[in-house]
């Protein structure tokens, strides 16, 4: 994988500081950690033409097991992907490699399949794995 940003999604502090352990240490410093929706979606906006990698969590706020329809969880993300694919407006965000780390495997699955159809590099793997 080309160098540049990392976005990584998950509102678990524990988690992310696995993550960040695990992480290479030239991947630390240009990791771009969001908690919450709208902060990943303004570093998508404002890091389109940086971002190599996009690591995704469904369930957040510290809950479990989200419904996908509310706008609080990692499927407003693909949404947001879904609507840039449908207007041509994806830009260098069609070439990032995209990752869902959700233990929720109903949502993560359906996560990665709607970020397949939409033509874009990703894989499914829960945290951990």
């Amino acid at each position: 994988m080309k160098e540049g940003y990392i976005l990584w999604l998950d509102d678990d502090p524990n988690r992310a500081a696995l993550a960040y352990q695990r992480s290479k240490p030239k991947d630390r410093e240009k990791t771009i950690w969001c908690t919450t929706v709208e902060e990943a979606i303004v570093t998508l906006r404002d890091y389109k033409d940086l971002l190599t990698m996009v690591s995704l969590d469904h369930d957040l706020g510290g809950e479990h097991y989200v419904h996908p329809a509310r706008e609080d969880c990692g499927t407003e993300i693909v949404r947001y992907l879904e609507k840039l694919h449908k207007k041509g407006e994806l830009g260098n965000l069609k070439n990032v490699y995209y990752r869902i780390h959700s233990w929720n495997v109903d949502a993560g699955n359906s996560m990665y399949r709607r970020l397949k159809a939409i033509g874009l590099q990703v894989d499914y793997l829960p945290f951990g794995l």
